[in-house]
């Protein structure tokens, strides 16, 4: 009998051992850090809901230390400081950071969409697999999600309606809008986020290009500007990433369930952005007066030769920005039904 139980508990030991890596981690808490340039804002929302998911789907397994106002660095430096392991997760700017990321700047390009759902789910169709995902593969990081889509509209402070209008302003301007001006010929002011309120109120700039209205609501131009162009010019990507080898030494499990959360929070970030807009465009119309745009037809004329021009330039990168442009608007097509 006492032979018997021996054997068993060498059985059980056995068993033990070889017990794969996933069943062993499942008992440890799984500590990540998240950081952020921003302070808790609109603008990571869609991070700190998918953490918040994941905490509570894996019953506390994962727990996120989570960081906020670029304590760990600048906005721009969020794609060395994640493919080093500075901290394990974060979001980053496709459009702050070209060089890195050419191909998957794409979704920033101009007037793409007039619906800012159906671009965050074509974007993120087309940055879980194929030539945009490598480029995030190359930096060491693994896609998650697109993060938070802001709608990135003109304020000024003179009505703006026509391109000759356009022509007169000293705009601030970013991503896929500072791309359209170059084509038009008009300068871009690339004047620092954080810089921009005073350069507008100084008129340095008599016009920005900007996130609204959520953004430009909360951060004060609607009493620095007068008026309020309410046309989507792009959507701007805040690409939600984690470091790779992080990811890879995380239990099968875990990576279900966070691969879950990424696709799920795609919706749900985005109608968490679109709740805000409905609470604060009304509350940014109130401050200035709204001028639509009235030649929408030369701006869209422009912008087909600017998408033209972006995939040339990456053509002289020996990239094929062609078929990357063409499948991203195939799944806006998609996304739309």
């Amino acid at each position: 009998m006492r032979s018997l139980t021996k054997l068993c508990v060498s059985a059980l030991l056995a068993t033990a051992v070889l017990a794969p890596p996933s069943f062993v981690a499942a008992q440890k808490t799984i500590n990540l850090k998240f950081h952020s340039s921003f302070g808790k804002s609109p603008l990571n929302m869609a991070p700190r809901g998918w953490m918040d998911e994941v905490e509570k789907r894996t019953n506390g397994k994962v727990k996120f230390t989570r960081v906020f106002g670029g304590s760990l660095g600048k906005l721009t430096a969020q794609p060395e400081n994640i493919k080093v392991g500075a901290f394990d997760l974060g979001n980053l700017s496709v459009v702050y950071n070209p060089g890195l990321y050419s191909l998957s700047n794409v979704v920033s390009l101009p007037f793409m969409s007039t619906d800012a759902l159906v671009h965050a789910k074509a974007a993120h169709e087309l940055h879980s697999t194929g030539v945009t995902n490598a480029e995030f593969t190359k930096m060491n990081q693994k896609y998650l999600s697109p993060g938070m889509w802001t709608k990135i509209q003109m304020m000024s402070h003179e009505p703006v309606w026509t391109i000759a209008d356009l022509k007169k302003q000293k705009i601030r301007a970013h991503g896929g809008a500072s791309e359209l001006l170059k084509t038009l010929g008009i300068p871009v002011y690339a004047v620092p986020w954080g810089e921009l309120p005073g350069a507008a109120e100084r008129k340095v700039v008599t016009a920005g290009i900007i996130g609204a209205p959520v953004d430009a609501y909360a951060f004060g131009f609607g009493k620095i500007f007068k008026y309020w162009a309410p046309e989507d010019w792009f959507y701007f990507p805040l690409t939600f990433v984690m470091n790779l080898d992080t990811w890879k030494k995380l239990p099968a499990d875990v990576k279900k369930v966070m691969d879950t959360a990424s696709t799920d929070i795609v919706v749900k970030g985005r109608n968490m952005m679109a709740g805000l807009e409905k609470k604060t465009g009304p509350l940014l119309g109130k401050q200035v007066k709204i001028a639509k745009f009235e030649e929408m037809d030369k701006l869209l004329a422009a912008r087909d030769k600017t998408w033209q021009n972006w995939a040339n330039a990456r053509k002289k990168e020996g990239k094929d920005g062609q078929a990357t442009l063409d499948r991203f608007l195939a799944l806006l097509k998609k996304h739309k039904g």
